[in-house]
């Protein structure tokens, strides 16, 4: 399998996991979208994705993969995924989900059994400063300043 037909690979699954979030951002069945799963049927060279309910919203057969349960290793199989999924996460495609965070996309077996997290999506990680701590801070500071002017 040469680098071209990875790179094939790689188009199609994006392709496809593109039409599978597009799908979702439309009509998501679940009330809060936590999770996309990714399976692959090594037999088949099918890659389909599911939501969180376990609904099937997008498959594509990868020709390359077709019969090829004796060669085609998870680690293959997870460095393309990761490769795709980042690539959406970088064009920002998973903002136009509605999102419940920790969110992730993960690559699982038959039963949902998750294999590897491919990308995970938590809480901004931002501290928040609220506008009373400002306030507090600030108070703080010029009593500083008034006690070291007087002295």
């Amino acid at each position: 399998m040469g680098t071209g037909a990875n790179r094939d690979t790689s188009v199609l699954i994006k392709d496809t996991f593109k039409q599978a979030i597009n799908s979702l951002a439309k009509d998501y069945k679940g009330s809060s979208l936590t999770d996309i799963f990714i399976m692959v049927d090594k037999e088949s060279g099918e890659v389909a994705f599911y939501d969180d309910e376990e609904n099937k919203i997008s498959e594509i057969v990868v020709f390359n993969w077709v019969n090829k349960a004796d060669e085609l290793t998870d680690e293959t199989i997870i460095s393309v995924l990761r490769e795709v999924t980042k690539q959406l996460d970088d064009e920002g495609m998973f903002s136009s989900l509605d999102l419940f965070k920790p969110f992730s996309v993960n690559y699982a077996d038959e039963t949902f059994v998750v294999m590897e997290e491919l990308l995970l999506i938590s809480e901004d990680t931002a501290i928040k400063i609220d506008d009373d701590l400002m306030g507090k801070l600030d108070r703080d500071f010029y009593e500083f300043l008034d006690k070291l002017l007087k002295e």
